[in-house]
């Protein structure tokens, strides 16, 4: 362990850039089409960017709960698996609930 235990989260970029990824990842492979035709129509950018928040907000959590484990590869890993993962069950749980919202209203 560190001599001092200031937090020492990843830095943003790598967190947003791993995040941005892992949503176009997600519509590369959506409904089988494998290819990013059609990527920049409005119901693509809505849906995408409500994974891309989940995806964030699950990213920096995870940088933020892991801050304070010593700096190296394996925290580096860490953070982005299990925040991929909380990330897209937070966008999974965001489109369920607009979708539950949209038709209770």
């Amino acid at each position: 362990m560190m001599a001092n235990s200031i937090p020492r989260p990843l830095h943003w970029s790598l967190l947003l850039g791993t995040a941005i990824t892992i949503t176009l990842f997600l519509y590369f492979i959506d409904e089988g089409r494998y290819s990013l035709e059609g990527l920049f129509t409005v119901g693509n950018i809505i849906a995408m960017g409500v994974y891309l928040m989940g995806l964030v907000a699950g990213l920096f959590l995870m940088a933020r709960l892991f801050a304070k484990r010593e700096p190296g590869t394996l925290r580096t890993v860490l953070v982005l698996t299990t925040g991929t993962v909380v990330g897209f069950v937070i966008g999974l749980g965001l489109i369920l609930g607009l979708g539950a919202l949209q038709t209770m209203g």
